[in-house]
């Protein structure tokens, strides 16, 4: 550096030294400073794509960078790169996708009820799906999820099948709960994130059926509320929400994060409509107050885990704006006679409470972001 400094200008080579060391002081700030942004392995500056590309360009711009280095920054960033893991990715989810079209396709087959068919053949081109797929399982470890989601599909034609030709007498939510039960055998052995999802569904749906205390059912709710079930029914969706957070500890899945996403979906999900049902169908302040308490102790679990989820912190604080401004408009219908007046109130805090929860959620997922 010093032999082409001789060469040069003074002022050229005060430039030409400078832009080195803004190039080393960027490269020991990246590794450094930010190590939670990018990293630097030797060959590349590693780390979030779109905080990666922010802080290349604003360093081009800080330091008065020449287009060479410029280029060298962008090069050991590796963004321009393919990712790794986008092809097996892409072919997962082809599987996965492929999967679900041909489970739905039995299932809408089935429910089509085609006469010009036999039973026989409906019941042969059933029961061989099933095991097509669970055989198709054994050798192919790369679509192991897709076959079994697809098992677990034609499983709950062949169920449906069933019931809908030799009229069992069931009730639909012991068809989904012997659905459930069965598909647990290979949903088991697979350890798949994706089949734990397809499973809580099932499983969901039985416990929702059973209890005929959610918007699923709404009108079984308004008729007959059975008083054991509506107090048994949300402590089930417990159960429900924490599986996916014991399964890993467990050993039965690595961190089930799509498991757990679904499962905090349709817990919370149901411990609204039943405080909803509760507070303003039935009048029944201790039901309303119990599911509040538990979607408040989903968004207390979702703030102490590590790393935090902010899909499942969304949706707990969706949960609980619902169920808060629901509580405000039954006591305002109960202690108000100004009909205009309690309608304003309740939509400004209405307004109030779901600003305030985006902004509260923006901020901490902001300051996540910069530790």
């Amino acid at each position: 550096m010093a032999a082409h400094c001789k060469r040069i200008s003074s002022h050229r080579c005060d430039k030409v030294l400078a832009a080195h060391w803004a190039f080393l002081q960027i490269t020991w700030h990246c590794t450094l400073s930010v190590p939670n942004l990018c990293r630097y392995d030797g060959g590349h500056l590693t780390g979030r794509g779109a905080g990666v590309h922010a802080t290349i360009h604003e360093w081009v711009q800080r330091f008065a960078l020449d287009a060479p280095r410029a280029q060298r920054l962008w090069q050991l960033s590796g963004l321009h790169q393919q990712p790794p893991e986008l092809k097996r990715a892409l072919e997962r989810g082809l599987a996965l996708l492929a999967a679900l079209l041909l489970g739905a396709g039995l299932i809408f087959w089935v429910a089509a009820n085609w006469q010009t068919q036999t039973r026989a053949f409906k019941l042969g081109l059933l029961e061989g799906a099933l095991l097509l797929s669970v055989l198709a399982a054994l050798p192919w470890p790369r679509a192991r999820t897709a076959a079994l989601l697809l098992a677990t599909l034609a499983l709950g034609a062949l169920l449906a099948f069933v019931g809908q030709t030799y009229q069992t007498g069931a009730d639909p939510w012991q068809l989904f709960a012997t659905w459930a039960g069965l598909a647990l055998v290979w949903t088991l052995v697979a350890r798949s994130d994706g089949l734990w999802a397809a499973w809580l569904l099932i499983a969901g749906l039985a416990i929702a059926l059973w209890s005929s205390d959610t918007l699923l059912n709404p009108l079984a709710n308004l008729l007959s509320w059975r008083s054991g079930r509506s107090w048994l029914t949300p402590l089930l969706w417990v159960v429900v929400f924490a599986l996916p957070m014991a399964l890993p500890r467990l050993g039965v899945v690595a961190p089930a994060r799509i498991a757990s996403r679904i499962a905090a979906a349709m817990a919370l999900s149901a411990w609204v409509a039943l405080g909803f049902w509760a507070l303003l169908a039935r009048d029944q302040p201790q039901m309303f107050m119990l599911n509040l308490a538990l979607a408040a102790a989903v968004l207390a679990v979702s703030l102490a885990r590590r790393p935090r989820d902010f899909v499942v912190l969304a949706m707990a604080v969706l949960a609980l704006d619902v169920l808060v401004i629901a509580g405000l408009a039954r006591v305002l219908v109960a202690h108000s006679r100004v009909e205009v007046g309690s309608a304003l109130l309740l939509t400004v805090a209405s307004a109030a409470c779901v600003g305030l929860s985006g902004t509260w959620l923006y901020r901490l997922q902001s300051s996540e972001g910069a530790a």
